[in-house]
């Protein structure tokens, strides 16, 4: 391992939810003095080397957040079962969402930040949603996986602009104003629909029960 890649490892936090967490300036500040202020452009040799390192990043990147979106999967689907520890699991769905949002736009996946940032927003301080708006959650989940899974980094075009906004208007509706749930449900599920170029929401809204479930850490969350 060359010495950039070493100090390039070192900016990581380790304990993060996604694992990555450097920063391109920085990665720029390591290989080039900038404490003496000098002017120094770099090389091709050294550019080429940065670059390198910043796309294996990004690989180790879209592997994390994979890996994230399988964890927001189980746990958007053991808030249907659990009544008692819903708001815990929502609580856990905002804190990921929101490591999602950190990094998406610095591995070149901008589309990750807007969508995981709705996500956080439609999570946020959640406690007994409705029906229909656990549903809009898990299609906010489905539609990241598309994302990461289809690696589409970049502004996106406008159909996955279109699917920003309908998040974007059941934040709106949903969490700040009185909505038609029915409408709203109907209309982000078309959105992913279009965006994952299928006929029918690839995620199926299992009813809000209250039975038990065991959380994450192995403590069993039992139901009244």
């Amino acid at each position: 391992m060359s010495g950039l890649e070493r100090e390039t490892r070192s900016m990581f936090d380790p304990y993060a939810a996604g694992r990555l967490i450097a920063n391109r300036g920085d990665l720029k500040r390591k290989a080039v003095n900038y404490a003496r202020g000098q002017d120094v452009r770099l090389s091709a040799e050294l550019r080429g080397k940065i670059e390198k390192v910043i796309v294996k990043n990004q690989a180790e990147f879209e592997a994390a957040a994979r890996e994230t979106l399988v964890t927001l999967k189980d746990a958007w689907g053991s808030a249907s079962f659990n009544s008692i520890g819903r708001a815990r699991y929502y609580e856990w769905i905002r804190d990921l969402a929101l490591e999602l949002k950190g990094q998406g736009s610095l591995f070149g996946y901008p589309l990750v930040t807007l969508y995981a940032d709705s996500l956080k927003n439609l999570c946020d301080g959640l406690t007994s949603p409705s029906h229909r708006l656990h549903a809009i959650i898990g299609l906010n989940i489905d539609a990241l996986n598309i994302i990461v899974r289809r690696r589409i980094s970049g502004p996106g075009s406008m159909l996955e602009r279109r699917v920003a906004e309908a998040f974007r208007e059941a934040y709106t509706k949903m969490r700040l104003r009185q909505p038609s749930e029915v409408a709203m449900e109907h209309k982000v599920a078309d959105a992913v629909r279009q965006l994952d170029g299928k006929r029918e929401p690839s995620v199926k809204s299992p009813d809000l029960k209250n039975t038990g479930r065991e959380w994450p850490n192995g403590v069993r969350l039992t139901a009244d």
